[in-house]
């Protein structure tokens, strides 16, 4: 008795939902944004002149301090 409710229930459901997806149709999808003014950030304008190599120095690690 509790399969055929829950079978019944499902079909209902499911035919809602394919009756609502035909009858509303792609019309009530979230329309596309679009952005309006200027951005905030200027973009970055870097050439080879203005990026500089980082330097690191390797650390020597005291395996007898570490507990």
């Amino acid at each position: 008795m509790l399969t055929r409710f829950l079978f019944w229930a499902l079909l209902i459901y499911l035919a809602y939902r394919i009756i609502k997806a035909l009858v509303l149709g792609p019309s009530r999808q979230a329309p596309p944004s679009q952005v309006q003014g200027k951005p905030k950030n200027r973009p970055l304008d870097l050439s080879g002149q203005d990026v500089e190599d980082a330097k690191f120095e390797e650390i020597k690690e005291n395996t007898k301090d570490c507990k």
